[in-house]
C-alpha cells in the first residue's frame, strides 16, 4: 500500500496507474480535510465487489 498526495500523482498519473494495475498496488491519495481517496485496478475491485456480494448472500441464509 502506497500513500501519496493529490499533487504528485497529478504530476505521475500514469505511473501510479500502472502500479495499481501491473503490481496490484493499493494507492492512498491524501487530499485536504481529511477527503482522501484511493486507487485500485478494475480487477482488485471486482474482486472487492465480488466478495462483497458473497457474503451478502450468506448474510441472507443465516
Amino acid at each position: 500500500m502506497l500513500a501519496t498526495n493529490y499533487s504528485t500523482i497529478r504530476s505521475n498519473l500514469k505511473e501510479y496507474c500502472d502500479k495499481a494495475t501491473d503490481d496490484y498496488e493499493t494507492i492512498i491519495v491524501t487530499r485536504k480535510d481529511e477527503k482522501n481517496v484511493v486507487i485500485i485496478s478494475l480487477e482488485k475491485y471486482n474482486e472487492i465487489i465480488k466478495a462483497l456480494r458473497n457474503s451478502e448472500h450468506l448474510d441472507l441464509f443465516s
